[in-house]
């Protein structure tokens, strides 16, 4: 067994920080309250301290415990004083290598290493959190020394592999944090530069207009509710929002005022959008060194993903309406990773004539052609995909024409919008299987193109209900390797479905 490493002493003060973290609004509800901490008894004083002492003692504890070896052919981790946890992860099994720097990290100027392979649950499978350059450079050594072997011949001596390994294999694995990679300069001085991708402001701002991604809004809305719900019981007078309602309804009608407040909120929605996006995406760029690809983005929180493009399992090409007007798209990646949910950005702003060549890039495997085209829904389809929400919407406009009479009658202006949404869902749906690529289109606020090959399917399944059925109708839905969720898309003609099936199974019936 080789030597054995430790994460960086940084990582003793990791529990403190985070226990601060946590009193956080209790400390800020304090301060603005105006309280006098140099009147408290000593025994606060007291008590704090030896919490954080104690804190202290059990971090180092924990650092102590925790040790790590590289070895010719995997990685070794242990932690755990009380109950001992070893993880054996070989390099052939590892999809990516993604280094990140939340918020602490960055300021202790330390890394956290996360290694993913398939089937890996909620959390990575191997996770560092605290590392020195010189720690996260030897990883990125032994991973390339494992690619040399793996590129060697067969039968030729394990010894003999890491002696003779080329020095363009050495390459193959780049980990990088701040777009500096984590080895001498000599080294990657050789490295095989391949294509890149960086954003310049003016590009990332656009991206940020035209996203709409008002789920991260939703997302940030909610943890600063949880976060600040103190602050509001506790700085505001009782009753505030009452009182507030209650004096703007004094000046302005109520459907007015209702009109006003959801255009405030839809801008206010808006501009907080963008300001996430580009904290979020800020100083994204995208490497490709010899066979590996390095993206790495963040503002506040640094995110660096390193990963072989042979191992992506499906290309997702979004267009918001904003975008689809313009005629720009974003191309998102779905690898193996921890964070199931999230997909891995590979160019958050592009013309879509220039989609391909970006794929030509970086995923050559995978082509996407707007001249191909794709088996939409039948016209008896649209049926089913208006009805549900076209009821939905005539319920809430009845509600409201009788609770609020005349000034509910604005509400009918639902009506036109729910139809012109939803023929906008049946337009893009679509299928096609082309040269062992299955693409699939669909849209419920973004218009999404799923593009995938055979090898990365896991599960495809087809279902229809009993009016389906009669209608001669088909939904269709595939789920790849790391994939949370299927790539779906509802009501398509029999026919179309039926040679995608048969290609899946490879049955001839």
């Amino acid at each position: 067994m080789n030597e054995r490493r430790t994460l960086h002493p940084i990582y003793i003060l990791f529990g403190l920080l985070n226990t601060i973290r946590g009193f956080i609004p209790f400390i800020l509800i304090g301060l603005l309250r105006g309280t006098d901490w140099t009147g408290l008894e000593w025994y606060w004083y007291a008590g704090v301290s030896a919490l954080s002492a104690v804190i202290l003692v059990f971090s180092y504890i924990e650092w102590k415990s925790f040790g790590f070896w590289l070895e010719s052919d995997r990685i070794i981790i242990r932690k755990g004083w009380l109950f001992r946890d070893e993880k054996t992860i070989y390099y052939t099994r590892i999809h990516s290598v993604n280094v990140e720097q939340p918020l602490v990290q960055r300021l202790l100027k330390v890394a956290q290493v996360k290694i993913e392979t398939p089937g890996g649950n909620k959390k990575a499978d191997g996770v560092l959190p605290a590392l020195s350059l010189k720690e996260a450079s030897d990883i990125q050594l032994m991973l390339k020394k494992q690619a040399s072997v793996i590129a060697a011949p067969e039968g030729q001596p394990l010894s003999e592999k890491l002696m003779t390994q080329k020095p363009e294999a050495d390459e193959q694995l780049v980990v990088r944090i701040n777009q500096k990679p984590l080895a001498s300069e000599s080294v990657s001085h050789n490295a095989e530069r391949g294509p890149s991708i960086a954003l310049h402001a003016g590009q990332l701002l656009q991206a940020a207009a035209t996203s709409m991604n008002f789920g991260l809004v939703a997302a940030f809305m909610a943890g600063l509710y949880s976060f600040a719900n103190d602050f509001i019981n506790q700085l505001l007078p009782d009753h505030f929002f009452e009182s507030v309602v209650e004096d703007s309804s004094s000046f302005m009608p109520s459907y007015f005022a209702v009109v006003i407040v959801v255009i405030a909120g839809v801008a206010f929605a808006w501009l907080l959008s963008i300001i996430l996006y580009v904290l979020k995406f800020s100083g994204f760029a995208v490497q490709k060194d010899g066979r590996q690809i390095s993206v790495s983005y963040g503002l506040l929180e640094k995110k660096s993903f390193v990963f072989d493009p042979k191992k992506v399992q499906a290309v997702i090409v979004s267009e918001s309406w904003l975008r689809q007007a313009f005629g720009y798209a974003e191309i998102r990646l779905q690898i193996v990773s921890s964070d199931k949910k999230e997909q891995l950005m590979l160019h958050p702003f592009i013309k879509r004539s220039d989609i391909q060549q970006v794929l030509n890039d970086f995923v050559p495997q995978i082509v996407h052609s707007e001249e191909t085209p794709l088996q939409g829904a039948p016209k008896r389809a649209l049926l089913y995909y208006i009805r549900i929400e076209l009821l939905i919407a005539a319920l809430l406009c009845a509600a409201s024409i009788i609770f609020l009479k005349e000034a509910g009658l604005w509400s009918l202006v639902l009506i036109p919008l729910v139809l012109w949404w939803r023929r906008s869902c049946y337009v893009a749906a679509g299928v096609s299987l082309r040269n062992g690529q299955l693409t699939l289109r669909t849209r419920f606020l973004s218009r999404s193109t799923f593009l995938i090959r055979r090898p990365q399917i896991v599960t495809m399944r087809v279902n229809r209900s009993i009016g389906q059925q009669r209608k001669n109708l088909l939904t269709l839905s595939v789920r790849a390797l790391g994939s949370p969720f299927e790539y779906r898309v509802k009501c398509l003609d029999h026919a179309d479905v039926e040679p995608v099936w048969r290609w899946y199974s490879r049955s001839q019936n």
